[in-house]
């Protein structure tokens, strides 16, 4: 596991992109449970956590830079680039899932770029 404060500069904006967009998603989780069920409920709380913790798994590994959790981030991640593209085929759906598949797919692609940047420069394996 690296420090993030030793990350060279090209690596450590790679990661930062990687957090904004994995808090994007998570502040769009939250925006949507909101606005379909208008306030927070046991039910809306529900809905999101089933959104978040999956993801909320990897906080810790994401923030430390450890290499392994990006890995595992980038399969996770598959998962909601299809429950995305899923939803955006429902009726009055689209804008939703398109908003969820394209940070899922902007969010893999920064995590691809991440591992492949970090492994070239460390020389490491996954």
């Amino acid at each position: 596991m690296t420090s993030p404060n030793t990350l060279p500069a090209p690596i450590e904006l790679l990661r930062k992109s990687v957090l904004a967009a994995y808090y994007a998603l998570l502040a769009y989780f939250v925006v949507n449970t909101l606005m379909v069920f208008g306030e927070i409920r046991p039910a809306s709380l529900a809905i999101w956590l089933i959104q978040a913790v999956p993801l909320l798994i990897f906080a810790r590994g994401l923030h430390y830079a450890n290499l392994r959790t990006y890995g595992w981030v980038s399969f996770v991640i598959l998962l909601y680039f299809m429950h995305g593209v899923l939803i955006a085929f429902q009726p009055g759906q689209f804008w939703p899932g398109l908003i969820e598949a394209s940070l899922s797919t902007v969010i893999f692609i920064l995590l691809i770029l991440f591992i492949r940047q970090y492994r070239d420069h460390y020389q490491v394996s996954l």
